[in-house]
């Protein structure tokens, strides 16, 4: 009986693998098999999934690769043993990074140790008899392979399953895959292209003991290497970095207290006890090394370009040595923060701390974290990505040979109106049916957008390194396989709003109102958490969408401790929830579900809050253990299904126990389901509230600079236009762009934002550097004669200029046209066909900055034509004076309307509005109808509205153009938050 399959073909290529690993391993179990090796060509870029599922069926997995690029021919290769697991992988990369160069068999010759090879070509095995220390010749099911040399040469034989197909019916999709990864059709395959149909299907065991009858060795040496390759658990423990100079406990300690100091000045009983108490678990599970680890990126981080310009987040924020360190900002112990939920004895996984970066400046850091650590110890976490449908279809669809548009053409019918019926040509039939077998399967990699992993030894002994499209060296592995292996994945991710306060505060030292970053306390001012409690908080980190300030108006807590609140409370699923919270807030009587629940959830006024809530009430009611907790908590954020059974059943036997009622039972178990989806610790929240209140602070105190750089870091939650004409509303002169005014980003001159010219449309950064580098030599532009003397831009730059007014202030009232033409003469003597319908508008007056002056040239007054407007609308996304709405003008002067700052005075009214739409959330109604939450806008505010099912059914397809509309409904009030509830939407 044959037990082993070794070599069963890959299931992680985009060439070969046809079905999933999973799939592979439970035909393969269901045929009897014990030990299996699925190995993938010149990769393991499947080996997690394939360790994973193998052992979830019972089954042993046997690590191994074959090698086929630059080969004689295929060389399998198992790994006897750690040694020989870290020899494949460095053969894998040398495949990769040395392609000139690659030579597998002389780096078999090298070095084989701890490896078991084995090939069914003659060639192969006489250059490696005697050579290697393990050698096989191979038999498979379609050949026999070199048999007879086999013997001659003294090598055992061994048989190996090269399996491709669980039917006959894959080899189709196998032809449809090999024409995608060669870039060809299925009609302009060789035979070398593929492999052949009937050989490759995975066959019985007892069709495979008939053609293996004279061959009773060749089992036997299958079973012979299975026996002998048991290593499959990878690494032992963590992989963390090393600290070869220090004993990373000691320099871990001795870090700690003196940061420790820094933060609150002489340490009492309670932060040393705290210190202490955390350091015994860091250290004891080996931890310190990421801590160190972690300190030193941070420290590198504030290095370029000031201290504290970091947000650590998540659980790790509950840690005093996180804090001590400056890895995190917020007090552990001031605000209550729950360490277990980041760590405890027993819990078995590595801690998880992410660090927000200014997001330009993160590619900076990790190129300086690679260089600190080696380029050799050093790899970024890969993303495995798959065929999804769309992209399955399409890649399908042009295997058989048809173009992009008529790809397209069905497409759309296929997918955006999910309309099948009326596709009935047999050939689309067969494509849309392969495509269905494509989803799922690998398409390609790319990489993590921050993941890190840092080795003590050298990275390419523990997994296979590529290099990404940037040039970093790449794991074989995404996120799974990373943290399976026991790499410890530091996440170096990207915040745009840290970006905005390091601008903000920069502008503002520019301007000589600097600000200590290190000793502002933004938490505490009251003009702050005043603002906060109104709801103005749009380019607010964090709290600016519209949910979150309606929000603010209905509870009208602007404070730190009711912000981290809200930041975790409005999730989706705990809408109903919410209603109840602000009730109680606003003094309404309520009574913990249990005594126990008291001291938990009385911050958050009895409702469950936060993640660590769910594990608190778990541990309180039903007596689970801290790890059991934790689970609970990550299958309910899964919504796994059959574990979500079993852990439900569990919760209830357990507080049924401790005596708590069915009913009080039922109402915790639904408000802990609200948990599904995203939710938040608050460790999380609290980080992140922190930087909202420094976006606040800025805001409130130093608006111009604020949104001059949240429009310089493109935003947040809306579009440009809408932080414009926010900045109208809050008082602010937005001018420009202007060529002797902007620089390439937004800046801000005391009340004035100055549109910068990265916001015009079209034009490259090399030619608005030009412009701002001639410009900065100190001389401003006087007229178009002028700059076209100093500064040669392209024919593009020019086109894309002329329209945003960016030359309205030296061209002496020319219109726009007429500017281009001017500036266009320089390439082709004449102005270019259509110019005449570029536009114009009033001249405003214009600012140059730099070297401590301020010019105001004088305005040039002309007429403003309709087609200009348009123009700049479309060359900006805004108008430089004018809300949008000023384009359809004609149109809606005279109409009987209420605006949208008055809309307070109708409530319970039915009014008609004029509105711009900003921006759109669409939910499911229980029943599983969609309807949408919008934010319009006229010229004097931002008002909200709610379209339900109905209405949006009828409606909705208005609802996406950037387009003015009439809006039909009743205005609502909820604790103080007015919205309007639509009943129908009018074009203008």
């Amino acid at each position: 009986m044959i037990t082993t399959r070794l070599g069963l073909g890959s299931a992680y290529s985009l060439l070969y693998g046809v079905r999933q690993p999973g799939e592979l391993i439970e035909r393969a179990k269901a045929l009897g098999t014990k030990v299996i090796s699925i190995t993938d060509r010149d990769n393991l870029y499947g080996l997690h999934t394939i360790l994973e599922k193998a052992k979830e069926a019972g089954l042993r997995p046997v690590i191994g690769a074959v090698l086929a690029e630059r080969c004689l021919a295929p060389i399998w290769c198992f790994a006897k043993d750690r040694r020989g697991y870290s020899r494949l992988c460095e053969i894998l990369t040398a495949r990769v990074s040395d392609k000139g160069g690659y030579r597998p068999l002389d780096l078999l010759r090298e070095d084989a140790a701890g490896l078991i090879l084995a090939s069914a070509d003659g060639s192969v095995l006489q250059e490696l008899a005697g050579r290697v220390p393990a050698l096989y010749g191979a038999i498979t099911p379609d050949s026999l392979g070199a048999v007879s040399l086999s013997r001659k040469l003294g090598l055992p034989l061994a048989f190996l399953d090269i399996s491709l197909f669980l039917d006959k019916g894959d080899y189709q999709v196998h032809r449809v895959l090999r024409a995608i990864g060669l870039g060809k059709t299925i009609g302009s395959l060789s035979p070398e292209d593929t492999v052949t149909k009937d050989s490759h299907v995975l066959l019985s065991e007892a069709e495979l003991e008939r053609r293996l009858l004279s061959w009773p060795e060749a089992i036997a040496g299958t079973a012979e290497i299975a026996a002998t390759c048991t290593y499959n658990e990878l690494f032992d423990g963590f992989v963390f970095p090393g600290y070869a100079e220090v004993v990373p406990g000691t320099e871990l300690r001795r870090r700690v207290i003196a940061g420790a100091v820094k933060r609150y000045g002489e340490l009492g009983d309670g932060e040393l006890e705290r210190i202490e108490y955390e350091l015994g678990i860091i250290d004891g599970k080996g931890f310190a090394p990421y801590f160190l680890v972690m300190d030193d990126i941070v420290r590198m981080a504030n290095g370029l370009g000031g201290s504290n310009r970091t947000c650590g987040r998540g659980s790790g924020a509950a840690s005093i040595v996180s804090y001590s360190l400056g890895i995190t900002n917020v007090d552990p112990i001031e605000h209550h923060l729950y360490f277990e939920r980041f760590l405890n004895p027993a819990r078995a996984d590595p801690p998880d701390i992410d660090v927000d970066f200014a997001w330009d400046e993160r590619d900076d850091l990790i190129q300086k974290v690679i260089e600190r650590f080696g380029p050799e110890h050093c790899a970024r976490v890969a993303n495995h990505t798959m065929f999804r449908p769309r992209s399955a279809f399409r890649e399908a669809a042009k295997a058989y040979g048809f173009g992009d548009a008529e790809i397209s053409q069905i497409e759309k019918r296929l997918f955006q109106f999910g309309d099948k019926t009326d596709v009935k040509d047999s050939l689309w039939t067969e494509i849309l049916s392969i495509a269905g077998k494509l989803e799922g399967l690998p398409r390609g990699m790319g990489m993590h957008c921050g993941g890190l992993v840092i080795t003590p030894g050298k990275i390419s002994t523990y997994v296979p390194i590529e290099k990404s499209r940037e040039g970093y060296p790449l794991l074989s592995w995404e996120k799974e396989g990373t943290e399976a292996a026991g790499f410890v994945k530091i996440d170096l991710l990207g915040n745009r709003s840290l970006a905005v306060i390091r601008d903000a505060l920069a502008n503002l030292e520019e301007q000589g109102n600097g600000i200590d970053r290190d000793t502002w306390q933004p938490i505490e001012d009251g003009a702050t958490v005043a603002a906060l409690a109104r709801g103005d908080s749009m380019g607010v980190f964090y709290i600016e969408s519209p949910a979150m300030r309606q929000l603010q108006k209905k509870t009208g807590a602007g404070d730190f401790e009711h912000i981290v609140i809200h930041s975790s409370i409005i999730r989706p699923a705990a809408n109903k929830f919410i209603n109840e919270y602000v009730r109680r807030l606003k003094g309404g009587e309520w009574a913990p579900l249990h005594p126990r629940l008291a001291y938990i959830l009385d911050e958050t006024y009895g409702i469950l809050c936060y993640q660590e809530d769910v594990s608190k009430t778990a541990v309180a009611l039903a007596g689970f253990d801290e790890v059991e907790a934790d689970r609970l908590r990550k299958v309910i954020a899964k919504k796994a299904g059959v574990k979500l059974a079993a852990y439900e059943k569990q919760f209830f036997e357990g507080c049924r126990k401790n005596n708590v009622s069915d009913d009080v039972i039922q109402k915790i178990w639904d408000m802990m389901l609200s948990f599904d989806g995203y939710s938040f610790c608050k460790p999380h929240s609290a980080s992140y509230a922190m930087v909202s209140f420094q976006s606040a602070y800025l805001r409130v105190h130093y608006p111009a600079a604020f949104m001059a750089a949240v429009l310089s870091n493109e935003g947040g939650y809306y579009r440009p236009h809408a932080y414009i004409a926010e900045c109208r509303r809050m008082g602010l002169h937005v001018e420009g762009p202007d060529v002797n005014a902007s620089r390439w980003r937004y800046y801000s001159m005391g009340k004035r934002v100055i549109v910068g010219l990265m916001a015009v449309k079209g034009l490259s950064a090399s030619g608005g550097a030009a412009i701002v580098a001639e410009r900065e030599k100190g001389v401003e532009f006087r007229s178009l004669a002028d700059f076209l003397r100093r500064v040669r831009l392209g024919r593009d730059d020019v086109i894309a200029l002329c329209p945003a007014g960016v030359f309205d202030g030296i061209s002496e009232g020319l219109p726009r046209a007429l500017q281009a033409r001017e500036l266009l003469k320089a390439h082709t003597g004449a102005g270019r066909k259509g110019q005449d319908e570029l536009f114009a508008e009033e001249i405003t007056p214009v600012y140059r900055f730099g070297g401590g002056a301020v010019l105001a040239p004088a305005p040039v007054k002309r007429k403003t034509s309709d087609d200009e407007l348009w123009e700049e609308y479309r060359a900006l996304g805004f108008l430089r004076r004018l809300h949008p709405l000023a384009l359809w003008k004609d149109k809606i002067r005279g109409l009987r309307r209420v605006k949208a700052a008055s809309i307070a005075l109708y409530v319970g009214q039915y009014v008609c509005l004029l509105g711009w739409p900003v921006t759109q959330k669409e939910v499911w109604t229980k029943d599983g109808l969609t309807m949408s939450f919008l934010t319009f806008e006229d010229e004097t505010a931002l008002y909200e509205t709610v379209i339900f099912p109905k209405v949006y059914e009828r409606y909705g397809r208005m609802l996406f153009d950037q387009a003015p509309l009439l809006v039909y409904g009743r205005v609502c009030e909820d604790n103080g938050a007015v919205s309007v509830e639509v009943g129908r939407v009018v074009g203008v």
